[in-house]
């Protein structure tokens, strides 16, 4: 991880903290405000029972409503929708509302926690119920609207009416302190949801980059392996047939391609290796040449970018391993123009191909390569050779990109 990328994460974490905990306080306050209002505007008139009911009731709400505030930080998810605090808070909410709703009507003042705890119900139901149990709760609410509650509150406790400003502002209220905590917690999840996506993508970003380097690593040993193995066993005919002069040129090429090897691994391993493509056709000629296969290079793109010709490598060192693998062919060409301003073409062709084969991995490794580019890979034989062609399309002239 780049220390740029290391202060993000700090700082992704930090801010998730400061929001985790400025909305724990937010719901906190809202518990305690309800309360207080509840208190003030929604007690009911006179000492006696249902007085000492409500104020017990509501301080057992607002307890619960507390200790459930933790558990709404948290992702949604069956298993919190099953917490054992939500139903006594549910419960404890609905009671003090009917102890308010008993004759004489306590007043609107009395549903601010059971506002609340139907919000905090929404916030860990399934999206799809969260509508539900909001209009449920508004419905239980509503209940103090019934005309015989309304005119017995009226008649006993001259508590005002419906159409009444002020208890329009109360009914509003409530309607709002309902929708407030999950709109909070809403708030919350989607930013965790986003801190998530962003992890997600780091780790997408780094395994991407480490399959591409394992695929680099793969194309530049397994082309040298091969060769070796080649020389090798050029080198052991010599031996047999007693031309020890030839035998040691080959053991001599064995010695430097193995020590080629090595650079190019070190090479990938602290600077990501970019083949330059003509070197890349002239090691291939000549790795062709050695194995007796007269092989012809024309390389015709001195503007071409460098990320295509590292792509353009790869192609070269993966048709030539093919050719030294599978094929007979006596010879061979490697073709790179430019036909048009508006495409660069690979072309190689033997004329020995062996049969077909299914389920390798090195053209289809190419491939992805050559798509990343919007460029196309396709094969076809005719006339007894084997032709693989890489088309990829020019980049504009102000990409401003590095030639090679």
């Amino acid at each position: 991880m780049t220390d740029g990328s290391a202060r993000i994460h700090r700082s992704s974490g930090t801010d998730l903290r400061w929001m985790r905990g400025l909305t724990a306080a937010s719901l906190a306050s809202l518990v305690l405000l309800g309360c207080y209002l509840q208190f003030v505007l929604g007690m009911p008139s006179g000492p006696g029972p249902r007085t000492a009911f409500f104020i017990g009731t509501t301080i057992a709400t607002a307890l619960l409503a507390l200790a459930v505030v933790p558990l709404l930080l948290r992702p949604s998810g069956p298993a919190l929708a099953r917490h054992p605090l939500l139903l006594p808070l549910l419960a404890m909410a609905c009671l003090t509302w009917i102890l308010a709703l008993i004759p004489p009507f306590a007043g609107w003042g009395s549903g601010f926690l059971l506002a609340i705890a139907g919000g905090m119900l929404s916030c860990v139901v399934a999206s799809r119920w969260r509508a539900v149990v909001l209009v449920a709760t508004l419905g239980v609410l509503a209940l103090g609207s019934v005309p015989s509650l309304q005119e017995s509150s009226t008649s006993a406790t001259g508590a005002p009416a419906l159409d009444d400003p002020g208890t329009l502002v109360i009914v509003g209220t409530l309607v709002l302190i309902a929708i407030i905590p999950l709109s909070t917690v809403w708030v919350l999840r989607v930013a965790l949801r986003l801190d998530q996506a962003r992890r997600t993508a780091s780790e997408l970003a780094v395994a991407t980059e480490r399959l591409r380097f394992a695929t680099d690593l793969h194309d530049i040993q397994g082309h040298h392996l091969q060769v070796i193995a080649l020389k090798g066993e050029l080198a052991e005919r010599r031996l047999i047939s007693g031309d020890a002069a030839l035998a040691a040129a080959e053991l001599s090429d064995i010695r430097a391609i193995a020590q080629a090897a090595l650079e190019d691994t070190r090479a990938v391993v602290n600077d990501y290796r970019t083949v330059t493509v003509a070197v890349e056709a002239r090691n291939a000629a000549a790795v062709l040449r050695s194995a007796g296969i007269d092989c012809t290079a024309r390389i015709e793109t001195v503007d071409l970018p460098t990320e295509l010709g590292a792509v353009f490598a790869v192609a070269i060192r993966e048709a030539v391993t093919n050719i030294m693998r599978h094929s007979t062919a006596t010879k061979a060409t490697v073709e790179l123009v430019r036909p048009t301003s508006d495409e660069y073409r690979l072309t190689i062709t033997n004329d020995r191909p062996g049969a077909v084969r299914t389920g390798g991995t090195g053209i289809v490794g190419l491939r992805e390569r050559v798509a990343a580019r919007s460029g196309t890979v396709s094969t076809h034989r005719r006339d007894g050779a084997f032709t693989l062609v890489v088309s990829i399309p020019a980049p504009p002239p102000d990409a401003g990109e590095e030639k090679r």
